[in-house]
């Protein structure tokens, strides 16, 4: 049996942003796992939202909206480092004008995921529970083939927004109202 060689969040940071490892890749328990890019679905619907959040955050002078990815450590013991698909962090959790070159070093207030068509419910749950650990307050779960969205709070039983109705943003995007449709149709 071949012995794994196991990395710190740190080293798999270094090696991300050097470009030696692949951008679909996180570290699960201090080994680096590899996972497929999303197909035009999955990437056009995490834009579609990114973009959504993105304009009403700007206007509202919120803070940042990340997509494409974006890096963030749950835990050091059994090294574990986590992709979002989007995420938005306010101006209270990182200052205006703070320029991080690296990893998120503190965790958003949202992160959205889009269920890719062979990703499991238990995966992208443990995902949930790693970004909760970290301090993330809410998980949105966007599904494509359902159209709808699970609303994972850190606090608090799951809630689906199905098709038809009106995502609200509650206390971490106050003001904030979409109709589910938005996230998955065409324009």
């Amino acid at each position: 049996m071949a012995t794994k060689t196991l990395i710190s969040c740190d080293e798999f940071e270094a090696l991300a942003l050097a470009e030696t490892v692949s951008p679909f890749a996180e570290l699960i328990d201090g080994e680096i796992v590899e996972m497929a890019p999303g197909g035009w679905e999955h990437s056009h619907v995490s834009m579609t939202i990114g973009a959504i959040l993105h304009a009403f955050v700007r206007e509202q002078k919120l803070g940042r909206v990340a997509g494409n990815e974006m890096g963030l450590h749950i835990r050091s013991e059994l090294p574990r480092s986590r992709s979002a698909d989007v995420a938005f962090i306010s101006y209270k959790r990182m200052p205006k004008g703070t320029r991080h070159k690296g990893f998120l070093p503190v965790p958003p207030e949202l992160i959205i995921e889009v269920l890719g068509k062979k990703t499991s419910w238990e995966s992208i749950e443990d995902k949930v529970a790693d970004y909760h650990k970290t301090g993330v307050d809410e998980v949105w779960v966007a599904d494509p083939e359902t159209r709808t969205v699970k609303m994972f709070p850190r606090q608090g039983d799951p809630v689906i927004v199905h098709d038809g109705n009106t995502l609200d943003g509650g206390i971490i995007l106050p003001g904030f109202a979409c109709p589910i449709a938005r996230f998955f149709d065409e324009d």
